[in-house]
């Protein structure tokens, strides 16, 4: 840092300056009216070098200096400067007042108390121009916002603003032959016109003469890059490398990789022999240092060897539809919806999906799942993603799909609810009983369901959803693949007719299988389907023992003087003769028994 003091001394006026370097905490006394920092990067330097820039008026002349501070071991040394700084004659008494540096021209632009402004570049000292602006004294500077000029205020209030004029100061230069190389340099550096035919003649004559690693630092460093074109970089290429020596093409990239970024033919023909030589770290550390433009055909050239270099491509290339393809490739689904809601893209969803599920089945569902819900609309056609799943055989991911997306169960999706059970009872059967279990869907359609759970082996879901009488009898005539509670609960449904053709064709498909089912079900609801039908119907199939076992479960309580009747008559059948003698000393209707048929007392 520094600070910059005036005096008067024997009727002049004396700068004074201390220089402080806080890193080694020392501080040094020069003589000086005006002083800026500002740093630069000299040809072939690793790293900027560090520069300090004063101007003093003594007694015996003015000087502009410029030094190196904290000069960096890998750097070259810069030599001090020290050039006149010319006061016309009738400012004999002027000396410097500010100083800036442009960091965008290398220019230090000096201004003097009686308002004249001084242009040097800062490399080499050269004054470049020399005029007065302001008739009154400046008494205040600062750079720009772009760092191409200065601003000032004078005593009068007034706001001046000072920079070059870019499209005239490199053909200003030329006019002097003696400084065309600066020139020369300003444009480079700069970007600006003036020197292309300059640049072209040299890059031209070097190549011509064979020198080509100066001919490629001039297409480097060429204003605005003029001469960075695809046509250079194959006439660099063609140019036979020496054995042991960098090839020229690589020097040309080195020099830009100096000097700044690569533009897009430069970042993939670098790029090229890099990823064949599989230093994909030299890829990464470039893209760190923003030194590669990136575009798509930079991105397809990472890709074949990491993935997840070319993802950093496209990202910063902008080129969505290759950042979902890597997302999807990379896994990381979650960051795909985001993306594209972020950059306004429309994907097709359907493919993407597909490309999905063959990468990871369960992903792919959960990424389904984000489609379909998405907070401003269904993105997908969920019919679509099922046929999708099943494509590809892959029945469980469109289960969970269509299990998360129809959880509301309304009625417009009634034929999902019938695909997801229909694909599960012909896959999964057990994953279909488990869904109609929770009694999560209503809407679908159920004959078509209970057609295939009768199919699928589910007998007691066929039942609880068929109305079909046929099938019913179809399917109750099994009571060995029925649970029993189930069954009994289940002809609590039916009306009496349908209880009784049920119970008929359970006893004329199997009696001895189904026997003891009906026995069940008639005790539980003989008083619905009154006790007189259903002695009929066992003694149609001659069966005592069907008598015997129901009329005893319902004798005791039932004052019915045929079930009486018939369960003595039928416990004589089966010689339980104890409960022959029980009945007929407890029955208070054996009397009227009597009455309706004597014969029964000599049994």
């Amino acid at each position: 840092m520094v600070i910059v003091g005036i005096s008067s001394v024997q009727g002049r006026v004396v700068g004074a300056m201390q220089l402080y370097s806080k890193g080694r905490g020392i501080s040094q006394a020069i003589e000086g009216h005006a002083a800026a920092f500002a740093s630069i990067r000299l040809d072939g330097a690793p790293a900027d070098t560090k520069l300090f820039t004063f101007a003093v008026r003594t007694a015996t002349g003015a000087k502009l200096h410029v030094v190196e501070v904290d000069h960096q071991a890998d750097n070259p040394v810069f030599p001090k400067k020290a050039v006149d700084i010319y006061f016309p004659a009738e400012a004999h008494n002027d000396f410097p007042v500010a100083m800036q540096v442009s960091s965008k021209y290398n220019i230090v632009y000096l201004v003097t108390k009686y308002g004249f402004i001084h242009l040097y570049d800062l490399e080499s000292g050269t004054c470049i121009f020399m005029n007065r602006i302001s008739a009154e004294t400046i008494f205040i500077t600062a750079p720009d916002a772009d760092s191409s000029g200065i601003i000032g205020i004078n005593r009068q209030g007034q706001v001046l603003s000072v920079s070059v004029d870019e499209n005239t100061i490199v053909g200003y230069l030329l006019s002097n032959p003696a400084n065309a190389e600066l020139a020369y340099k300003l444009a480079s550096k700069a970007g600006l016109p003036g020197a292309d035919n300059l640049y072209e003649q040299r890059f031209e004559q070097l190549f011509q003469s064979s020198n080509y690693q100066e001919a490629a630092k001039i297409a480097a460093n060429s204003p605005r890059g003029f001469l960075r074109t695809q046509q250079t970089i194959e006439r660099l290429k063609a140019v036979p490398q020496v054995q042991g020596q960098m090839s020229v093409i690589l020097q040309y990239f080195s020099v830009l990789l100096d000097k700044g970024g690569l533009n897009k033919y430069e970042s993939l023909e670098l790029a090229k022999p890099v990823i064949a030589q599989n230093r994909m770290h030299l890829i990464e550390k470039w893209l760190g240092e923003n030194k590669l433009e990136c575009s798509q055909e930079l991105g397809d050239l990472c890709r074949v060897t990491d993935i997840n270099i070319a993802l950093q491509v496209y990202l910063r290339a902008n080129v969505p539809a290759r950042v979902v393809s890597a997302l999807t490739e990379t896994g990381q689904f979650d960051r795909i919806l985001p993306y594209c809601k972020q950059q306004g893209h429309q994907p097709d969803w359907p493919a993407l999906l597909t490309h999905m599920i063959r990468i990871n089945s369960d992903k792919g569902a959960e990424f389904a799942i984000q489609l379909a819900k998405d907070e401003s609309g269904s993105l997908i056609d969920i019919e679509r993603v099922v046929d999708i799943f099943q494509a590809q055989g892959l029945t469980q991911p469109a289960t969970s799909f269509l299990l998360d997306v129809l959880s509301p169960n309304l009625p417009d999706q009634g034929h999902l609810q019938t695909r997801l059970l229909e694909m599960n009872l012909q896959q999964a059967p057990q994953v279909a009983d488990a869904i109609l279990g929770n009694d999560m869907f209503t809407h679908f359609d159920k004959a078509r369901i209970a057609q295939l759970c009768e199919q699928a082996g589910l007998l007691q879901r066929a039942l609880e959803l068929t109305e079909d009488p046929a099938a019913v009898k179809r399917i109750i005539v099994q009571t060995d693949k029925l649970p029993e509670e189930f069954l009994i609960a289940y002809f609590g449904r039916l009306s009496v007719e349908q209880c009784l053709d049920c119970m008929n064709e359970m006893l004329k498909l199997n009696i001895r299988q189904n026997l003891q089912a009906v026995i069940r079900i008639a005790q539980k609801y003989s008083d619905l389907i009154g006790p007189t039908n259903i002695i009929d119907l066992l003694e149609k199939y001659r069966t005592a023992e069907g008598l015997y076992y129901y009329l005893g479960g319902i004798v005791n309580v039932s004052d019915n003087k045929d079930v009486h009747f018939k369960y003595i008559e039928a416990a004589t059948t089966m010689q339980q003769f104890q409960e022959v003698e029980r009945i007929c000393r407890e029955s208070s209707k054996l009397y009227f028994l009597y009455l309706m048929n004597p014969p029964l007392a000599f049994l």
